[in-house]
């Protein structure tokens, strides 16, 4: 009992030793030794990334592309006459493209063979009619009734990728029927004056692109001059380039140039179409081959043109009024 009672009281100096010691030292000192201490890691400094130094990207370099030549004007004249060696092939000067016989008629947007009634009119290229008899119902003209008896052939050639049609109008009588396949020569139709005609005549179209008047080209620039003849075509023009309409010019010949050969006028470029293939608003068919002065009269001064004509050619000429 003695010993427990010994042990009791050894137990209860040591507690009191520990709290005079605890209680004599400083309280922070203390805890810092009680506290596990560690040293901190440090934060590694970012080691600056590789920058690659820009490649300029190469400058846009405008490669010039030349604008296409002008194509040259192509002669056309894919058409053969209308009418056999005993009837007149030659289009009326009264009358031409373009023309309104001095103001006496609407402009003109074909070309006019005068020839009796019933004379046979003949396909002039090979192709497929495609209109056959009356256009009382169907506008193939400037309204219906225009043409009377009238037959259309689509060409079997084309012309720079488009479709060509040659109308014959005021026939009296269509021998063709709906897609019949016609021949240079054959038989379509014979010479009347039905729809809108003062005497007997054919009334000769051609179309280009579309089947329809207001897609008319002179036809003197398709048909296949006479023997020995040749085509002039050409323009006449103001100081400022733009086109003269409804003026007079004269031909001669060279050789007589105190002779009147043939007179001429320019049409309105805003009622009928130019051809395509030149800028012409003149045109007279079927000129003997040879020399010409073509002579005209812009607020009152002269001006005069020489033009060679060549047999089966189309010979181009410019005037220009200063």
């Amino acid at each position: 009992m003695l010993a427990v009672a010994l042990l009791g009281s050894g137990l209860i100096l040591i507690c009191l030793l520990i709290t005079v010691v605890y209680s004599a030292w400083p309280m922070g000192t203390l805890a810092a030794i009680l506290q596990t201490t560690s040293t901190p890691t440090p934060i590694p400094t970012a080691t600056p990334s590789f920058t690659p130094t820009p490649i300029p990207l190469p400058t846009a370099t405008y490669t010039h592309t030349p604008t296409p030549e002008m194509a040259q004007p192509q002669a056309h004249q894919l058409l053969g006459r209308p009418f056999d060696d005993e009837h007149s092939n030659e289009p009326s000067r009264h009358y031409p493209y373009g023309s309104t016989a001095g103001g006496k008629y609407r402009v003109h947007r074909g070309a006019d063979f005068p020839n009796p009634s019933g004379v046979p009119v003949l396909a002039a290229a090979r192709g497929r009619v495609i209109v056959a008899g009356t256009d009382r119902r169907v506008v193939f003209g400037e309204r219906v009734g225009f043409y009377g008896n009238v037959v259309i052939v689509q060409l079997e050639q084309t012309h720079r990728g488009q479709k060509i049609y040659v109308l014959y109008g005021h026939l009296s009588n269509v021998r063709v029927q709906f897609l019949q396949e016609v021949d240079e020569g054959d038989l379509i139709g014979e010479v009347g004056m039905t729809g809108v005609a003062i005497g007997p005549h054919l009334h000769l179209e051609v179309r280009v692109g579309q089947n329809s008047y207001e897609h008319t080209r002179n036809p003197e620039l398709w048909l296949r001059p006479l023997p020995e003849k040749g085509t002039v075509a050409g323009l006449l023009v103001d100081a400022q380039g733009q086109p003269i309409p409804g003026h007079a010019l004269t031909f001669y010949r060279s050789e007589t140039p105190d002779r009147r050969w043939q007179d001429a006028a320019t049409y309105p470029l805003s009622e009928v179409n130019v051809d395509g293939e030149w800028p012409e608003n003149f045109v007279v068919g079927d000129v003997p081959a040879g020399q010409y002065l073509i002579n005209t009269y812009v607020n009152g001064r002269l001006y005069t043109e020489e033009v060679t004509v060549r047999a089966g050619e189309i010979a181009y000429v410019t005037m220009v009024s200063t």
